[in-house]
């Protein structure tokens, strides 16, 4: 079955998206110590890209590339603060 319309398709991309980040939590190796680290990292990315797809289809600044750019160096600036902040901790 395929879909033409975006926000079931954004909806579905969602949902693969938080499926994936799901799992890589449960995952989640303990040992070694970085292996932690980096599954956080990989869940903060997929929620970086979840947030993209919301404003991107949801919110409609796919059609509007200045408000899709500020709005993207924004979110980008707070996910690697959120990155930066994380991996110190």
């Amino acid at each position: 079955m395929t879909t033409r319309d975006p926000l079931i398709r954004a909806w579905l991309a969602l949902v693969a998206l938080s499926a994936v980040a799901t799992a890589v939590s449960l995952l989640r190796p303990a040992s070694p110590p970085w292996a932690a680290t980096a599954a956080g990292a990989v869940i903060l990315v997929l929620a970086w890209l979840k947030a993209r797809v919301i404003l991107d289809r949801y919110l409609g600044l796919a059609g509007v590339p200045g408000a899709r750019r500020g709005f993207g160096a924004g979110l980008g600036a707070f996910a690697l603060a959120a990155l930066v902040l994380y991996a110190l901790g």
